[in-house]
């Protein structure tokens, strides 16, 4: 088997066969010998833990005056440390 090496500038065009074809196949099916097993994790970052860069998305909201008081001063960062659990919890159980 001859092995073809390409840079990720150069990529050849994926054909509709190529894909079809890929879609056609089980994970039995992959050639993963050329790929070196990766047995240490400890450099590795969970996607979890990146957030993403802020981005001003001015909202306003009406809260009751005891979710106010409990939320306190720090409002801005609270809330939104609350809703990005939420939201993780909402995509575990696939609920939105």
């Amino acid at each position: 088997m001859t092995m073809v090496r390409y840079d990720l500038d150069n990529l050849p065009e994926v054909t509709q066969e190529e894909r079809t074809k890929v879609a056609a196949m089980s994970d039995e099916d992959i050639d993963y010998s050329d790929i070196p097993e990766v047995n240490d994790f400890s450099g590795f970052v969970l996607a979890e833990k990146l957030k993403p860069a802020k981005k001003r998305n001015r909202m306003e909201i009406d809260l009751d005056s005891d979710v106010a008081a409990w939320i306190g001063k720090d409002y801005q960062s609270r809330i939104n440390t609350i809703l990005r659990e939420v939201m993780k919890l909402s995509r575990i159980a696939s609920v939105r």
